[in-house]
């Protein structure tokens, strides 16, 4: 269908659609999407880049039309396009992001850490806007993400930091650079301490790697209400030591303003900005659509596995776990015998090296004692697989499908 969107309008478009801009010109999260005239074959001009928009499954974003203009879109249901006569960019986002500009300019020494909290309030999506407001003002960053189960990096149940090289959209924008597995998608028990101080080595690791570092982008998860829930941002905040937070408020979680309040205590001047206006465009997926875009997310990356038989011989059954006294993360290594008497069939691992490298993760399948094998699904090269030395078992079990199975509890 062909739709026409009036300068200082936004079409809202939830997926799967794609949209092709045919006149004018479109903002999305700050990235602006131009008209190609004049033009040869699609494959020359690189117009998948340029003005061609895919959006995938229950995903929203919101089309901004800065001059009048003219769309071509191709769509299940009609009912996905919602044409509002407003920016849904709020005016406070833009005056929080000229003000980090600012400062980000004038910055001498360590990346400004910027933290973006909240419980389902568009957290990724200011992540974006940000992210490509600074790139549009030539300043270099990292982006931390480190939602267990709603990742937009790599795949859930892992942590995930990688370079903003461009504007992002969709997460085909950014790669990681190095991935912690977990193994869960929820940060229970003692994960909030494994996760927090994983994030805290992985920002170290970046900006020791990436010397011109300008910002580092911190999206987390929605888990904030609760006694454990404070625990765990109030800890995340500690270990990571955000520079900057922006908080999505709301006065009536009681939880938040703990939050907000230890946050201001641990350090004075860290700048706390409050976003209180209500996103009434902000589009909140429900269960089943979190669901299927974890298993979206792993069908797509088991599609590369193969089923693969390793010797058992001198491999480690690992899990994390949490020492409390040394405020560290240690492996404490599984007896065999005792795994193989549980549920442990299509549990997700991580592959190690010695060093407790990753080398990939997969699915185990079998742990066969007598013939001295371990049967996983995998997309180890003959290579990685002699780097193995460790396998860190996560709780989450699935099909090669990606279809949740259940949990493994060690």
């Amino acid at each position: 269908m062909i739709k026409n969107i009036d300068k200082g309008n936004t079409l809202l478009v939830k997926g799967p659609a794609r949209i092709t801009v045919l006149e004018g010109k479109i903002d999305v999260f700050n990235k602006i999407f131009l008209p190609i005239k004049g033009t040869g074959s699609q494959g020359e001009l690189g117009i998948e880049e340029k003005n061609v928009l895919i959006i995938q499954s229950a995903q929203i974003f919101p089309l901004y039309a800065q001059q009048n203009s003219k769309l071509e879109i191709y769509t299940n249901l009609e009912e996905n396009l919602n044409l509002i006569e407003e920016n849904s960019i709020f005016p406070q986002w833009v005056e929080i992001k000229d003000e980090i500009i600012k400062k980000l300019k004038q910055k001498t020494g360590s990346p400004l850490k910027i933290m973006v909290l909240g419980i389902s309030s568009g957290k990724t999506t200011l992540i974006k806007y940000l992210a490509n407001s600074f790139i549009k003002e030539g300043l270099k960053g990292g982006y931390l993400d480190s939602d267990l189960g709603q990742q937009i990096i790599y795949l859930p149940t892992t942590l995930n930091i990688g370079t903003i090289k461009d504007y992002i959209i969709s997460s085909e924008n950014v790669s990681s650079e190095e991935t912690v597995f977990i193994g869960n998608t929820f940060p229970k028990g003692n994960y909030k301490f494994i996760v927090s101080l994983s994030c805290k080595r992985l920002i170290d690791r970046y900006i020791e790697n990436n010397k011109n570092t300008d910002f580092i982008l911190i999206d987390t998860d929605g888990w904030i209400k609760t006694e454990a829930g404070i625990l765990y941002k109030n800890f995340f905040i500690k270990t990571v030591d955000p520079d900057i937070i922006i908080i999505f408020h709301d006065d009536t979680i009681e939880e938040l303003k703990d939050i907000q309040k230890t946050a201001s205590t641990l350090r004075k001047d860290r700048k706390i900005y409050l976003i209180k206006e209500i996103n009434k465009y902000f589009y909140d997926k429900n269960k089943e659509e979190r669901r299927f875009l974890r298993q979206s997310q792993f069908s797509k990356k088991f599609e590369e596995f193969r089923k693969i038989s390793i010797p058992l011989d001198d491999i480690e059954f690992i899990k994390m776990d949490y020492d409390k006294d040394n405020d560290t993360i240690i492996e404490k290594k599984i007896d065999i015998n005792d795994l193989i008497n549980l549920p442990y069939h299509y549990v997700i691992i991580g592959l190690l090296t010695e060093n407790s490298e990753l080398t990939e993760i997969g699915l185990l399948f079998t742990i066969n004692v007598e013939k001295n094998y371990i049967l996983l699904y995998s997309n180890l090269t003959y290579k990685q697989q002699l780097q193995v030395k460790k396998i860190l078992l996560g709780s989450l079990r699935l099909s090669i499908k990606g279809n949740h199975q259940g949990y493994l509890y060690l």
